[in-house]
């Protein structure tokens, strides 16, 4: 069950599929305010402005260039189902006289079907096992509340499965090696697997406040957590055996990861070297600028260039592979704040007027993520973010529903949420040259 496909339409993205790999520090917009100041606002057709939202966005499967099991995806899912059906759901006042508890039972109950039912629809295998884990953690939450309730389970023996789970993912985090013979697709591999061990280790360090109240309800929610970092762990394991023994010439990579990792960093200085100052205002990053206030437009480019890799940013806490990966996306970024700004300066930014201009930039958007997948020089690099960023739309179409009605409103109240359209479609259009830039770091041809 392997995920390498030519057709982006070939796999679903979830709302929680588009933060697996940093897409939410770049959605943190800095909220657009109203001139007071400003003559004629340009008012939008709320209604218009709601079915727009309302359209699906393009759908871009993250790259798993390994054959998992059909097996290993069977058991996780049979899991979730065993640990469901646990309880005598749903409870009646007779099996649990306490209403509060019979409802956060029902809730999480709920929350694992919900789960369940999306793991039905995915195609994509690595989105399949990420809805399974969440599935299995509020599956978990039943299963060892009732469990409590019954008192077949107590805390210390939570606690003890904690220290379990935890002591096998050290032992595997320290076995690990990064081989390979294609540096791509291991550097695709490793970096999943990382993301899934740090998820595993960020639900083991949910550590329970012990002066609390230990109740049945406590106790599931934190066997959930345990569950949660059982299954992702199994699932980085797998994926990681598999590729492994997928190899017929294995080799490290470590050295060819860390000259990459140094080229990159070298080519993002080398990038930030011609940009406005960190704290630049929307007039001082490009001449005319200073006219886009409250505009589609500026938003956008104010957003770009607060997401510069500007020294003392946020990056995240990974591995060799992840470091690499979140490089490649930075660059992405630094490529679209100079198309925008150049844009800009030439006078041929969209302007939004009406709603159909939304329209418009909705579907640039949604061709550029298409074109950009289509003419990176490798697809499993130009999918690590254009996944993501294909999540966005989601971001974007519910922030944008979420402001307007079915009167009109005035541009300056939404333009962050319209600004974000424009985002990804000039993100998108650097990802080809930033698939380049990686690929050359890697010392591929």
């Amino acid at each position: 069950m392997t995920d390498e496909r030519s057709d982006s339409a070939d796999a679903s993205i979830t709302r929680r599929g588009a933060l697996a790999l940093g897409g939410a520090t770049l959605l943190a917009g800095c909220g657009a305010l109203p001139n007071p100041l400003a003559s004629d606002p340009v008012e939008l057709d709320g209604a218009a402005l709601a079915e727009i939202a309302d359209d699906e966005g393009p759908a871009v499967a993250y790259p798993l260039p390994v054959d998992v099991a059909d097996a290993h995806v069977a058991a996780s899912r049979e899991r979730a189902h065993e640990m469901l059906s646990a309880a005598p759901l749903p409870l009646t006042a007779a099996d649990l006289p306490n209403g509060a508890m019979r409802e956060a039972l029902a809730r999480h109950a709920e929350h694992a079907r919900e789960h369940l039912a999306e793991a039905v629809r995915a195609t994509g295998t690595r989105e399949r096992l990420e809805l399974l884990a969440h599935a299995r953690g509020p599956a978990r939450a039943v299963e060892a509340a009732w469990a409590a309730i019954e008192d077949d389970l107590t805390a210390a023996d939570v606690r003890s499965a904690r220290a379990a789970v935890d002591e096998d993912r050290r032992e595997f985090r320290d076995e690990r090696a990064f081989v390979g013979e294609d540096p791509v697709r291991a550097l695709v591999v490793h970096a999943l697997v990382g993301d899934w061990l740090r998820d595993a280790e960020r639900h083991l360090a949910d550590r329970p406040d012990d002066s609390s109240p230990t109740t049945p309800i406590t106790v599931g929610e934190r066997a959930s957590e345990v569950e949660q970092a059982r299954a992702t762990l199994a699932d980085a394991r797998h994926v990681d055996e598999r590729f492994t023994a997928s190899l017929t010439d294995s080799r490290s990579l470590a050295e060819t990861f860390t000259d990459a990792r140094d080229s990159l960093a070298d080519t993002i200085d080398a990038r930030m070297d011609d940009k406005p100052a960190e704290d630049a205002d929307l007039g001082d990053l490009v001449d005319g600028a200073g006219d886009l206030e409250d505009t589609v437009a500026g938003a956008a480019l104010r957003d770009l260039h607060g997401d510069l890799p500007y020294p003392g940013a946020f990056v995240p806490e990974t591995d060799l592979p992840g470091r690499i990966r979140w490089q490649v996306e930075t660059l992405a970024g630094v490529g679209a704040f100079e198309t925008l700004r150049d844009r800009i300066a030439a006078d041929e930014h969209p302007t939004v007027e009406r709603a159909r201009d939304v329209e418009e930039l909705r579907r640039s958007a949604e061709t550029a993520v298409a074109d950009a997948l289509d003419a990176s020089a490798d697809e499993r690099l130009a999918r690590t973010y254009l996944g993501s960023l294909a999540g966005w739309f989601d971001y974007a179409d519910d922030d944008l529903d979420g402001q307007v009605g079915d009167d009109a409103i005035e541009l300056q109240w939404v333009a962050d949420e319209i600004a974000l359209y424009l985002r990804i479609e000039v993100i998108a259009g650097a990802v080809p040259a930033t698939v380049d830039e990686a690929l050359a770091a890697l010392g591929v041809e």
